[in-house]
């Protein structure tokens, strides 16, 4: 599945999506059928690279199933990209710097950002037979409790812990417009150990003082080489739970935002097939 890197990423969505001390943010409709990505250049080619990454990024967000992208019908839809946009735009990475390689005609990173457009996108995946997820998404209370050499903590809002893991959150949770709430570090009610323990009851309480609907919570164990290990859970109206072992945490956190949507999207599923 593609990464998106960079720190700017598709900020209008990050403003939208995270939980800002005000309180959390639902999704916005329009922005659920909104990608951005980096290309190099503005050439057809890395063009249309450009808007298969922004396909596939609508086509997860919309259903909350990241498992689609290497599907068939997921696949189809990806390919049609083009077809299914409505309107994209540049912006040079490194405006304000003159172009400096040996022949001056180097292509320079952009932003690509796109917007498909929501009818077309939204017949597709009817086509295809894929259940859109409603655009009333759950917020989600984070409650990981990281384990490393210098010690043990929560992840908060802010403070000197955690910096890379905090960006990588918000960062997906404006990818998968899955919102967030992290609680501030002289609010966090709960423990390491309790996270650890993993007392649903207790974690969900404090997520809702927080105005969450949900809680995701478990602990980040450094490996001693590198990577992490991974014990996670989401409670709330969908239950789920998870292990990675030797992975990132940005596999791990990123993963974590995956495996939300995917529990809301088949509880929401389940519950439209029910009526």
């Amino acid at each position: 599945m593609h990464l998106i890197q960079g720190a700017r990423i598709a900020a209008a969505l990050v403003s939208a999506m995270l939980a800002l001390p005000a309180g959390p943010a639902r999704a916005q409709s329009d922005e659920l059928y909104k990608a951005e990505t980096i290309v190099t250049g503005t050439d057809e080619r890395e063009r249309g690279r450009g808007f298969a990454i922004g396909a596939e990024d609508v086509l997860i967000k919309l259903t909350g199933k990241a498992q689609l992208a290497g599907t068939g019908e997921g696949k189809a839809i990806i390919a049609r990209a083009a077809e299914l946009m409505a309107e994209f735009t540049y912006e040079d990475r490194m405006k304000g710097i003159p172009i400096h390689d040996e022949q001056g005609t180097r292509d320079r990173p952009h932003f690509l950002r796109m917007r498909f457009d929501a009818e077309k996108f939204d017949s597709a995946l009817k086509v295809a037979g894929l259940a859109k997820w409603s655009a009333k998404r759950p917020v989600v209370a984070i409650w990981v409790g990281v384990s490393e050499p210098r010690g043990k903590y929560l992840l908060s809002r802010e403070g000197r812990d955690g910096y890379g893991q905090r960006e990588v959150l918000k960062g997906a949770s404006a990818k998968r417009a899955v919102p967030i709430v992290l609680p501030e570090e002289t609010q966090n009610a709960v423990s390491y150990d309790e996270v650890a323990v993993g007392d649903r009851a207790r974690l969900m309480k404090a997520a809702e003082a927080l105005g969450a609907d949900a809680a995701l919570y478990g602990t980040l164990d450094f490996d001693g080489n590198a990577y992490w290990n991974v014990n996670m859970a989401v409670t709330g109206a969908a239950d789920a739970q998870w292990k990675m072992t030797g992975v990132s945490f940005d596999t791990a956190l990123k993963g974590a935002i995956d495996n939300v949507a995917g529990a809301y999207a088949a509880l929401a599923e389940k519950e439209g097939k029910g009526k």
